[in-house]
Parts: C-alpha cells; sequence; structure tokens
C-alpha cells in the first residue's frame, strides 16, 4: 500500500466488479470515492457511506471526479466513458470495452483531444507467470514463437450462485455477454503475444442446456501480421472448470495451467519439462486487480499512457465481434 494521492474517483457499476475495485481503492488509500449505480443492484450487501447517485451527469457535476471506473454492463460502457472524457476525467473500463464498435471513433477523439488515460481491465496482464512466459519468450528460450493455443471454459450457473444466471449481463447478448466477450481477456492475451490481427475466423456452439442469449462456446482462429497464429476456446459450459494455454516455438513449448498456477517449459529433446515454475502457494488472484489499479492511476500522476491501451481494447473487441459474425 502507497500513500494515496488526492483523486476523487467515482465509481460506475457496483456489481461484484465495481466492488472488487471499490474495496482495493480503499486498501490504497484512496478515500475520495462516489458511486453511480442504477436502482436494480445485483448484489444486496450494504455499501461505505459515501456519496451515491443514479444520474451520471449529476455525479460528474457534484463530485468532480478525476478518475472513473467503468464497472456496469459491457453495453453502457462507451456510453459512460464518452460523457467521462467529455468531462475530462480519465476513465478506467472494464473489459470488453464495449458490445459493439459504435462510439469508439468518439472515444478515442475525445480522449486524445483531452490528453486523458484510458485504460482497458485486461488484468491477466499483470498476472506473475503470464510476465515470467513473456520474458522466456523474450529470451529466446523457446526460440521464435509459432503458434499459441488456449482454452477457458467455466460454467455459467457457478458464477454468482446468488443470482439466476439467465438473467446476468453475461448470459444476454445485447447487454455485451456470451464468452467470445465476457471471456476476451484470453484475445487479449493472444493479441499481447502474436501481434496485430490480420484475420479472424470463429464457430460458435450453441448446442449445450445452458439458456442463454448468446453463444454458449467459440473457437477463434485469429492470423496475426507477422504470420504467428492463435486458436482460442472459450465456452460457459465446462465442468469442471479448465484454463490452460501452450506457447509453441521453434525449440520448446510453455504450458500453462492457471487455476494450477503452474509453468512448464518444455525443449525439443526432453518429454519431460526442464523447468516448472510453481506459485500456487503464494499466487493470490486479487493482486492483479490491485496491480492494475495502482499501474492506471500512477500513469495519470505521470502522464503516461496505461496498458492495456484504448486501442488494444478496441482491437480486442473487433476480433471477438469478427468471430461472432464469421
Amino acid at each position: 500500500m502507497r500513500d494515496a494521492i488526492n483523486h476523487r474517483i467515482l465509481i460506475s457499476g457496483l456489481g461484484s466488479i465495481g466492488r472488487r475495485h471499490l474495496a482495493n481503492l480503499e486498501f490504497l488509500g484512496y478515500t475520495e470515492i462516489a458511486f453511480h449505480r442504477s436502482g436494480n443492484p445485483t448484489i444486496k450487501d450494504p455499501l461505505p457511506d459515501f456519496p451515491s447517485y443514479r444520474d451520471l451527469d449529476l455525479a460528474i457535476a457534484e463530485f468532480k471526479p478525476t478518475a472513473i471506473f467503468v464497472c456496469g454492463p459491457s453495453h453502457t460502457h462507451i456510453e459512460v466513458a464518452q460523457k467521462a472524457v467529455a468531462a475530462k476525467i480519465h476513465v478506467f473500463i472494464e473489459k470488453p470495452l464495449g458490445h459493439s464498435l459504435d462510439g469508439v471513433a468518439e472515444l478515442e477523439r475525445l480522449a486524445a483531444m483531452n490528453n486523458l488515460a484510458i485504460m482497458v481491465g485486461y488484468m491477466m496482464r499483470f498476472h506473475p507467470l503470464l510476465l515470467r512466459i513473456k520474458e522466456i519468450i523474450n529470451e529466446n528460450r523457446i526460440g521464435s514463437l509459432i503458434h499459441l493455443r488456449s482454452q477457458w471454459g467455466e460454467y455459467l450457473p457457478d458464477w454468482h450462485p446468488w443470482e439466476d444466471y439467465r438473467g446476468s449481463y453475461a448470459a444476454k447478448r445485447s447487454m455485451g455477454g456470451g464468452p467470445a466477450l465476457t471471456l476476451s481477456h484470453e484475445i487479449d492475451l493472444a493479441l499481447w503475444f502474436i501481434g496485430k490481427p490480420s484475420s479472424v475466423l470463429g464457430l460458435s456452439n450453441n448446442s449445450s442446456a445452458l439458456e442463454l442469449d448468446a453463444e454458449h462456446g467459440i473457437d477463434i482462429l485469429i492470423k496475426s501480421t507477422t504470420g504467428k497464429t492463435a486458436n482460442l476456446h472459450l465456452d460457459f459450459y465446462q465442468r469442471p472448470p479448465a484454463r490452460t494455454s501452450e506457447f509453441v516455438g521453434t525449440e520448446g513449448r510453455i504450458s500453462l495451467d492457471y487455476y494450477a498456477s503452474r509453468v512448464e517449459i518444455f525443449k525439443p529433446d526432453q518429454s519431460e519439462p526442464v523447468e516448472v515454475i510453481d506459485i500456487s502457494e503464494s499466487f493470490e488472484r486479487n493482486n492483479m486487480f490491485i496491480k492494475e489499479v495502482e499501474h492506471f492511476l500512477e500513469c495519470i500522476d505521470k502522464g503516461i499512457t496505461p496498458l492495456p491501451t484504448l486501442a488494444e481494447g478496441k482491437t480486442a473487441l473487433a476480433v471477438a465481434l469478427n468471430a461472432l459474425n464469421s
């Protein structure tokens, strides 16, 4: 925890992720906080005694925030962010950037015109194992990266047991739900490793017993401008959950098991890993969220661009939409 700089922070949306950011901001020492929320909260637990607003324009005018955390349903993200940047407020937007590209160009224009920091909340960029994998690849320990494949499957009804999954935003395409958007961390990570996309293909799967107004699962193929490829599988029906990735290079392979917090490094002539990195006893998932908040606010203080950028969030969103529409 560090000494808090005097930011006035508005949190828009108080579902599970909004409350997580609230707790982390308080942990980091920030006290000038207000809420913007709808009248139908999905979580009924009481909140700290901070100012609360139903109307975003009123919250901006009265509270005068320096930064806003956009944590509502995905289909509301761009509208909220546009109002914030028009009022010269720095913006942290939870992933995905939105449910369509409508309004994104205007958001980019306003942010550039007002010299504002905008960060998209792909907190996996701060995972210690993924940062280590990035270093290993940059050190050419598996040669040149050729291909990345990953799967992430979790059973949607288990996410928030206190609510009917069928009414959640994740179950509704019109609200930015479905695994292509909701689980788009894997898209962002793929692009982080293989580079900008040149072509995208998607194959949706709606054959599970789930009652969704969105795809139940999707397989996405991405080819980068440098010729590298990625194969991603995302779904809401897999039990038990699985989340794994493999990074294939010219001189070896790296395997990541997210739930086991374990990385294995393989060389071409050996069937057993030459190195194992296991952080299962020390890894705290919430630390990724704390680090992304620290990064965002530090970038504001230093006048530098936070990562992932608005442009990167836009590209990840475009890949998801292209996969859904292909």
